[in-house]
Formats: C-alpha cells, sequence, structure tokens
C-alpha cells in the first residue's frame, strides 16, 4: 500500500509484474531434472511465495488506477475490468488444470503453460506502463493530493463506515477463497470427481465476471453504491445457503453448476461496489490504502476459514465418492459442517452490512462542490463589466449602444 501511494502507481505494477513473473520462473525449476526430487517441494514453495508476494501490488492497483486515469463516470467500470482479471486468471486455471494434469509427470508441463500470462504480464508492464498518472488529471480529486500514508492509516481505521465494509468484504473474499479452494472436497463424496469440480469453479467465475461487469456499469451511470452492495451481499448470502443444500445432493451436476453460477454473480458484483465505495466514504485517503486493507482483510480471513472448515470435517463413508485420498478405515471428509458454517458467516456479514453500513460520498461531493464552484466562477465572469474604449461602461463585455 505504501508503495502505491507514495512512489506511485508505475513502481507497484513493475513490482508486482516482476515478483510474478519470477515466481513463474522459479516454478518452472522444480519440475526440471536439474533439480533433486527431494528439494523439489522446497522449490515450488519459493516460487509461490514469490507470486504470492506481487498479489498486494496487483489486487491494489485497480482503485489507484480507475481514481487517476478515469473520469467520475468511468471509474467503477475501469476498476471493475482491472479487479476482474484476478480471478480471469483463477478461472483459466480451473479449466485447464484437470485438462492438463491426468498424471504427476504433467505437473510440469501444465506449470510452462501457466507461466505464459506472468512473461507476458511483465512484457507489457515493463514496456507499456510508462507513467503513474496522465498529463492532465481528469477529475478534480485526481488532481488533488491524498493524505499522507500513516496519516491516512490512522483516519482510516476510525472510520465507522469503512470498518463495517472492510469486515464484510473481507468475509465475502474469504468465503470465495474457501469455496474454490475445498470446492473439490465438498462435492467428492456424493461421486462428483475433478473436472466436475474444474467445471463448477469456471462457470462461478464465469457467471460472476457478468455479475461483477454490470454492476460496475450501473453504479457509474447511478452512483448507488449502498444499495447495490446490499442488495447484492443478501442475494450472494441466500445462494450460498442454496449451494449448501444442493452439495449435499449425489448426482446432479446441473444443480451444482446453477447454485455456483448464482453465488458467483452475486459475490462478484460485490467487488467493484465495495473497492469504489470504500474510496469514496474514506476520501481524501488514497486510493491503494483504501482498497489494500479490504483485500488484507479478505485474505486474512480465507486463511481462518479454510482451516476452520478442515477442522470441521468429519469422516465419513460414502458409497459413490470420487475423493483421492482415503483414510484408515476407508472413510473421507465430510465438509456438511463446513458448508453450514459458511452459509451462517454469509448471513451474518449480509445482516451486518444491511443493516449497519451507511457510507457518505465525499469524493463525489467534493468534485460536485468544485464544478459548482467553476460554473459560478465561470457566471461571474461573464458578468463582470468591461470599459470599451469610449469610456462607456458595458455589464455584457460589449460597447453601450448610443453611448457618447
Amino acid at each position: 500500500m505504501w508503495i502505491l501511494d507514495v512512489l506511485g502507481l508505475r513502481t507497484g505494477i513493475l513490482l508486482g509484474a516482476w515478483l510474478n513473473a519470477v515466481g513463474a520462473a522459479v516454478r518452472i525449476l522444480s519440475g526440471t531434472k536439474f533439480v533433486p526430487t527431494n528439494s523439489r517441494f522446497v522449490v515450488v514453495m519459493i516460487g509461490q511465495t514469490s507470486a504470492a508476494l506481487a498479489q498486494p501490488f496487483l489486487l491494489g492497483s485497480p482503485t489507484k488506477l480507475a481514481a487517476v486515469w478515469f473520469g467520475a463516470d468511468e471509474r467503477a467500470t475501469a476498476n471493475m475490468i482491472a479487479s476482474l482479471s484476478n480471478p480471469v486468471g483463477v478461472m483459466v486455471a480451473n479449466v485447464l488444470g484437470p485438462v492438463l494434469v491426468k498424471h504427476n509427470n504433467d505437473i510440469p508441463f501444465v506449470l510452462k503453460m501457466f507461466s505464459v500470462p506472468a512473461f507476458l504480464g511483465v512484457a507489457m508492464a515493463t514496456l507499456g506502463v510508462c507513467s503513474s498518472s496522465p498529463p492532465t488529471p481528469p477529475t478534480a480529486s485526481a488532481e488533488s493530493k491524498s493524505e499522507p500514508f500513516f496519516t491516512g492509516l490512522k483516519k482510516i481505521l476510525q472510520n465507522k463506515a469503512y470498518l463495517v465494509l472492510m469486515i464484510a468484504f473481507g468475509s465475502g473474499i474469504g468465503l470465495f477463497t474457501s469455496l474454490t479452494t475445498l470446492l473439490e472436497q465438498v462435492i467428492c463424496p456424493w461421486g462428483y470427481n475433478d473436472e466436475m469440480a474444474g467445471i463448477a469453479g469456471a462457470v462461478l467465475i464465469a457467471v460472476g465476471l457478468l455479475g461483477g461487469g454490470l454492476a460496475g456499469v450501473y453504479i457509474d451511470k447511478t452512483k448507488k453504491f449502498e444499495e447495490t452492495a446490499k442488495v447484492a451481499y443478501g442475494l450472494a448470502a441466500v445462494s450460498c445457503a442454496l449451494f449448501a443444500v444442493v452439495t449435499r445432493m449425489p448426482h446432479q451436476p446441473v444443480l451444482i453448476v446453477v447454485s455456483c453460477g448464482l453465488f458467483g454473480f452475486f459475490a462478484f458484483a460485490l467487488m467493484p461496489v465495495c473497492l469504489e465505495v470504500g474510496v469514496e466514504c474514506t476520501y481524501p485517503v488514497a486510493e491503494a490504502t483504501s482498497a489494500g486493507l479490504q483485500w488484507m482483510a479478505g485474505q486474512a480471513t480465507g486463511i481462518v476459514f479454510i482451516l476452520l472448515c478442515q477442522l470441521l470435517e468429519v469422516p465419513r463413508r460414502f458409497k459413490d465418492h470420487k475423493c483421492h485420498g482415503k483414510a484408515k478405515d476407508d472413510k473421507v471428509p465430510d465438509f456438511e459442517r463446513a458448508m453450514y458454517f459458511m452459509t451462517s458467516a454469509a448471513a451474518a456479514m449480509a445482516i451486518l452490512l444491511i443493516c449497519t453500513f451507511k457510507p457518505s460520498y465525499k469524493r463525489l461531493e467534493m468534485e460536485r462542490r468544485r464544478a459548482a464552484m467553476r460554473i459560478l466562477n465561470a457566471g461571474n465572469q461573464r458578468r463582470l463589466p468591461t470599459f470599451p474604449s469610449n469610456g462607456s461602461i458595458s455589464e455584457n463585455g460589449g460597447d453601450v449602444p448610443g453611448s457618447p
């Protein structure tokens, strides 16, 4: 957050792109014959760590990119496109992973394939991102200076509306992370295989992209951040409950896919809305600070939720399970209690957001005041009297007809 806000957008994007590319390259090395078999896990985790270090730079950039480079009626759409590019990569991995990896010796090949976007991204960032800001600021807020980093951090943590948003958004990201991480383990006891999990995960994200796209365009046109966030969160919680019920039904792939799609549609609609309204209610705090804290809350919650879900699993015998790992007594993990936990968390966060989130749109209000002042000043300039060469005074800027 500090680098993006203090050293600039370009520095943050370049660091993120290069760390991601280095991580991809190290992961490829882990699958080569030059690395001893007993060292491969350590090497691949070094690459994974490098890629993880890149993530905050890339996830924290969209709100700043939208605020600095785009107009007031374009920011949410720009933020939506940039933010949702991250789950697009997850969707591609969900689809290609099960297709490309059939045996252990396929893993080096898939690591090479998954490195292609990282290498393309570092080339585009290095050659294409030449400046942190445009020559002419598109809005009054882009022209003004943000709060100093630590002053802004202090203010943001004292903002009640933002804290509610951060908790709700963080829990939503945690739920999405848990669901996509554990999806295969949740459905495999009921006769679904890896490919089905990949399809369901891809549909969740693909339909989610549609929801996020529609939400971004809608709030750009209407500025109804609060209403959109509350409706989307409430329906996402309902969809999560539906998915929890459907996952207990064996051999119902259509219902699994439909429930995943509904959850993705409403959950992804929250992303551009929450990130933008977070900037609105904390202005003039820098955009990367607002977005960065929301993403940090999401990552931390994701870790907690995944660990809790694994603690809540109960080994059971299933007749037609497609799970890879088995317990000693031929039992596989049942995630029924974990799904009920995630549904309860979604419902609790929806109630919290709907009942207590009352944001003020500080950035929009400042821009409207500035616009009104410019109109007023322009009107006053037109009404100022002028002094023509013959000495007569005209209030409309010209000589008075018939004056001596």
